[in-house]
């Protein structure tokens, strides 16, 4: 074989082993730690909005615990298959407290919500749940349109699988979630 073959077939080659090295590791990442997520309802609005495209951070909770707030991401309780996107409002020893008047007590505490419209009317069927150690309460920002937590109950912490972190499209509406 002249040497000018050889050099071509060892340039092709180690080309090959970059793009398997690097397909490897994007692969990886993407099973491990982010994964990108399209926001399927209007549930969330005006946090996200549906077809938002977001970045979630699977070694979230893998490494601390859901605080309120945290935008999650789970399994569905209700549709196999599903994957949804809600605020955990409380978690693990909190009592949740709705009241008719659309407000939310956590611990006898009125708990506070900068990312809802101040102009945002809401009501709710007075109910009290006590959050087990091993739950996460979660509602959508959009609480007149969003099936959650009230419908579903809380949710087990092995079915939250991340944390969402990053919008990335559109482009209009790229940047970091303001928790």
């Amino acid at each position: 074989m002249s040497s000018k073959k050889t050099r071509v077939l060892k340039e092709v080659i180690g080309y090959l082993i970059v793009a398997i090295i690097a397909s490897i590791f994007a692969i990886t990442i993407r099973i491990f730690i982010f994964e990108p997520f399209i926001v399927p309802s209007i549930s969330m609005s005006p946090t996200l909005l549906v077809g938002d495209r977001v970045i979630v951070n699977k070694l979230a909770y893998k490494l601390n615990h859901v605080k309120k707030g945290d935008l999650i991401v789970f399994h569905s309780p209700i549709e196999e298959g599903k994957n949804l996107v809600k605020r955990a409002i409380a978690v693990g020893g909190d009592e949740i407290r709705l009241t008719e008047d659309g407000e939310i007590y956590i611990n006898n505490e009125l708990l506070a919500e900068p990312y809802l419209p101040s102009d945002y009317v809401v009501s709710y069927e007075n109910v009290t749940i006590v959050i087990n150690e091993n739950e996460i309460f979660g509602m959508g920002d959009n609480r007149n349109n969003s099936l959650d937590g009230r419908f579903y109950g809380p949710i087990s912490k092995e079915e939250i699988f991340g944390k969402v972190i990053f919008i990335y499209g559109p482009l209009s509406r790229f940047g970091k979630i303001n928790y």
